[in-house]
């Protein structure tokens, strides 16, 4: 069964593969607003932040993930990478990546 959060997350995930990031940007922003459990919906919204050089937006959004996952490391490290994080935050961010995210 499609439930709304999933239709959510595909219009967000075609409009990142579009290049329509301000679509992806509300599709995100709306999925994490009525469905904020749903990390899916929160790593795409990430992506998109990401992608929009909102870099100061993306910590927040990605402070409220619920468990660690590949997609939500990777976001963390580019985020550092893309940012002025340390050196140590940078190799943490980019080592828990390489592990599969789970930390």
């Amino acid at each position: 069964m499609i439930t709304c959060a999933d239709t959510l997350l595909v219009f967000a995930s075609f409009s990142i593969r579009s290049g329509l990031l301000w679509k992806a940007e509300a599709y995100g922003r709306l999925g994490l607003t009525l469905f904020p459990e749903d990390d899916r919906i929160r790593e795409m919204y990430a992506q998109a932040l990401l992608l929009n050089q909102k870099f100061s937006e993306v910590s927040g959004v990605l402070a409220g993930a619920k468990r660690p996952s590949r997609n939500l490391s990777y976001v963390r490290a580019r985020l550092e990478m893309l940012t002025d994080g340390s050196e140590a935050s940078r190799s943490e961010a980019v080592r828990s990546f390489l592990k599969g995210g789970s930390a």
